[in-house]
């Protein structure tokens, strides 16, 4: 199930082109598509102006030798190289059970609030964007990111295959970064990659590492002992799973409405466990259902009843993400406060009928605001909810990108808020 080399490259297979053909090929998608030939020989769009309209001032027309060779190098004469080359710093992982799962801090204290780095030892990530590079890159629709509908793996493959480049990577600020010669001489490629990461949207990975740290430095802190159960509403594309396999815990029971990702994180725990006997050990068991059916489910709740340490889940942003199989809830619960009442305060009860006694209930989440300007302040309509059952014991903000506390609207400073069972 792994994305290998071979497989990356077969969805990109080999171009042969002339410079000549290809500069009459490559197109920049504008409302008006329009080739390299036809940007340099500055033909007007449909709106009746070229795209460059002050050649002289422009660097794209003054550098148009370079561009057209930057982008046959790239996309066509050495693409199998530069493909392998981003395989390599974005899909391949290393083996983690050699990898760095302790002896890194996260945690750093500002003046009233403690901060807990999402950025650090985060090599992890890679294990599940390999795994999970479709879901994530692709069938996942992102609603609250840039306005194109292009997914990050279709504007990849549409450069690639179709020669069809995103408007925004021939933005002048863009071809003067690509430009830049790397201090070795070599073609700056990875500014390419880069840029077409940052401007196309994608799911979000959680680190790993990220979570184990909190499970032993948090979640174990307030429970006041070394934490054995755990149990997640939903699998968060099999983030938890590594964490839990190099923690202490020895059970990990997880639930989601995805059957493709109930099936790779199946694979994930089965090819832990033929790495290490260590790891066959472990106790791991996952439902494909809505996890507020779980709430009615007289089976699973005679076998689990008080049963967990700790609950960690970081629920759906209602309609921020919407998946591409499954009963999601936002399908079943359209309406915001039908999905905070049905989805949500279900799964909190059911989530509190399996937690001990002094277990915990660790939450992240944050508010999230639409393209159209639609703002949901899941921070306290969540913690609502979840206060019914459990109490606030301590709030933290996860760092990853931004400064903690930003007064912006696009703030992705999420909150880990942490509860206890009474």
């Amino acid at each position: 199930m792994f994305l290998t080399l071979d497989i990356f490259l077969s969805h990109f297979p080999v171009i042969h082109m002339s410079k000549e053909e290809f500069t009459d090929k490559f197109s920049v998608m504008y409302s008006t598509k329009q080739s390299l030939r036809e940007l340099f020989d500055m033909v007007p769009t449909s709106r009746g102006k070229p795209i460059i309209k002050k050649p002289d001032a422009d660097k794209r027309y003054i550098n148009r030798l370079q561009v057209i060779e930057y982008f046959y190098e790239i996309i066509i004469r050495n693409r199998t190289k530069y493909l392998t080359l981003f395989y390599h710093a974005y899909f391949e992982f290393k083996d983690p059970c050699t990898m760095k799962w302790d002896g890194i801090n996260l945690l750093s204290h500002k003046e009233d609030y403690s901060v807990i780095s999402l950025q650090k030892n985060d090599q992890s990530r890679r294990l599940i964007r390999n795994l999970f590079y479709l879901e994530l890159l692709d069938l996942t629709k992102v609603t609250n990111t840039v306005k194109s509908h292009v997914s990050f793996w279709e504007a990849l493959k549409g450069m690639y295959n179709k020669l069809e480049l995103a408007d925004r990577l021939f933005a002048p600020s863009s071809i003067d970064l690509f430009l830049r010669n790397k201090r070795s001489g070599e073609m700056n490629y990875n500014t390419l990659f880069y840029l077409l990461q940052a401007y196309q949207p994608k799911a979000s990975i959680f680190n790993p590492y990220s979570i184990k740290w909190i499970m032993d430095q948090v979640i174990d802190h307030y429970l006041g002992y070394k934490g054995k159960s755990i149990f997640t509403p939903v699998l968060s594309w099999g983030s938890y799973l590594p964490a839990f396999m190099h923690s202490d815990y020895q059970e990990y029971v997880g639930v989601d409405v995805m059957p493709s990702v109930c099936q790779k994180v199946e694979f994930l725990a089965d090819w832990y466990s033929n790495k290490d006997p260590k790891y066959a050990e472990k106790s791991t068991t996952f439902y494909c259902q809505p996890s507020e059916t779980l709430l009615t489910d007289e089976i699973f709740l005679a076998k689990y009843r008080n049963h967990f340490d700790c609950v960690l889940v970081c629920p759906p942003y209602y309609d921020m993400e919407i998946y591409h199989e499954g009963p999601q809830s936002v399908d079943l619960y359209p309406n915001y406060n039908e999905w905070l009442d049905m989805y949500w305060c279900q799964t909190v009860q059911m989530c509190y009928n399996v937690t001990k006694k002094g277990g915990i209930f660790a939450m992240i989440i944050n508010d999230y605001k639409t393209l159209d300007g639609n703002l949901y302040h899941l921070v306290q309509d969540l913690h609502k909810h979840v206060s019914n059952y459990y109490e606030i014991v301590q709030t933290y903000y996860l760092q990853n990108r931004t400064s903690p506390l930003r007064v912006n609207t696009k703030d992705r400073t999420e909150r880990l808020c942490i509860y206890r069972k009474l």
